[in-house]
């Protein structure tokens, strides 16, 4: 799947989510969930670092790291973000920076 058909979809289920519960869509609580959610990533992460748990969940992780993407692909669409595009070019200035060569 493509970054674009992802974003459509994220898009369709908040959109549908929304109409279910009468919910108006606001950019600002698209947000606010990222932030939540990159919080609840990190709290994954820690826990792994600090051998909190015996073992490493990778469910929980990969859950925790697709709801940060979820979040970011929707609010890309909000701003009309190409993600693919900005990704090409942000990838170029790294590379640049780096002094790497090109793929």
């Amino acid at each position: 799947m493509e970054i674009k058909e992802m974003q459509e979809e994220a898009y369709k289920i908040i959109e549908e989510y929304n109409k279910k519960h009468n919910l108006n869509h606001n950019k600002d609580t698209i947000f606010l969930h990222l932030v939540e959610e990159v919080g609840e990533l990190a709290k994954e992460m820690n826990h792994e670092k600090s051998n909190w748990r015996a073992d490493f969940n990778r469910e929980k992780f990969e859950h925790e790291l697709i709801d940060v993407l979820y979040q970011i692909l929707i609010l890309a669409k909000d701003y009309d973000v190409n993600l693919e595009e900005v990704f090409k070019r942000k990838i170029k200035i790294f590379r640049e920076r780096f002094g790497l060569k090109n793929a």
